[in-house]
């Protein structure tokens, strides 16, 4: 027996339709880019170390998210600081293009899905 909240067609009535994302290929690398932006930011204005100050939560949603990459670049970082913009610049774009792709995978799950 089907709850209230749905009609015949599946679809919800009073609870939304909790697969219904905001186009995932293009909202998975706009918030890669924000949170990213946002702990580098937070980074440079704080003035304790960046797992210690308010940039660890952000970091480390970052760091988690676009492993493995974050390991090369957070190491090629900290290396002497010779590589430290081209590392963080490598990071934030080919983390925000990895999660292009990752939003294209979820947006195939949820078709796949609704196909069943």
């Amino acid at each position: 027996m089907q709850s209230p909240d749905y009609n015949n067609s599946g679809e919800s009535g009073i609870i939304p339709d909790m697969l219904h994302l905001p186009n995932p290929r293009w909202m998975a690398p706009l918030v890669h880019g924000l949170v990213f932006s946002v702990t580098w930011i937070l980074y440079w204005l704080q003035t304790e170390p960046l797992l210690d100050g308010p940039a660890r939560w952000p970091f480390t949603l970052i760091f988690f998210g676009d492993f493995p990459l974050s390991v090369i670049a957070f190491g090629k970082m900290w290396d002497g600081g010779r590589m430290f913009q081209y590392a963080l610049a490598g990071w934030g774009i080919v983390g925000t293009i990895w999660w292009y792709f990752i939003g294209r995978m979820i947006e195939r799950a949820i078709r796949w899905v609704k196909a069943q």
